[in-house]
């Protein structure tokens, strides 16, 4: 399966929704979720869908791979949302 959604676009929406509380915005980091961004456009490359990479990548980075409160993501799910309208 193909995505629409490349790891530029996955990036910018990961810097503005900053779920992770990087204040990369504050500090003007705008490659700050660059790494994360390429690895969730590879798996979205592998079948996944948005919100699974997202949950996979999100727990690897940051919660050494454990489970952790998905409702995190809905901004920047949300975003994504936005755009198809």
């Amino acid at each position: 399966m193909f995505s629409n959604y490349s790891a530029e676009q996955i990036s910018k929406a990961l810097f503005e929704a900053d779920l992770m509380n990087t204040c990369c915005k504050e500090n003007g980091c705008s490659d700050e979720y660059d790494q994360i961004a390429e690895a969730i456009e590879d798996r979205l490359t592998e079948g996944q869908s948005l919100k699974q990479a997202f949950i996979t990548e999100i727990s690897e980075w940051f919660f050494d791979g454990k489970s952790y409160d998905t409702n995190r993501l809905d901004g920047v799910l949300r975003l994504f949302d936005e755009q198809k309208r």
